[in-house]
């Protein structure tokens, strides 16, 4: 669900801003217990969501190449 978040910001379907948002939801919902990280991902996860929810900020901001090593990251067996 997280590579398929990205994609569709290299698609231009999201702005950075709602990827960050998206992915800063789920990070709290797992933190919460209303949602959970597939299981055998769980830290490959929390990371790539972790660098994702401040990526609306310039300072932190990833670009394509980055995006896209992120979602081939989650895409790993």
């Amino acid at each position: 669900m997280v590579a398929e978040q990205i994609d569709e910001r290299l698609s231009g379907a999201l702005t950075n801003e709602a990827l960050a948002a998206w992915a800063f939801d789920r990070f709290y919902d797992v933190e919460l217990g209303l949602a959970r990280f597939e299981e055998g991902a769980a830290a490959r996860i929390a990371d790539v969501l972790d660098a994702l929810m401040f990526s609306d900020y310039e300072a932190f901001r990833l670009n394509e190449e980055e995006l896209r090593r992120l979602a081939a990251l989650l895409r790993m067996p």
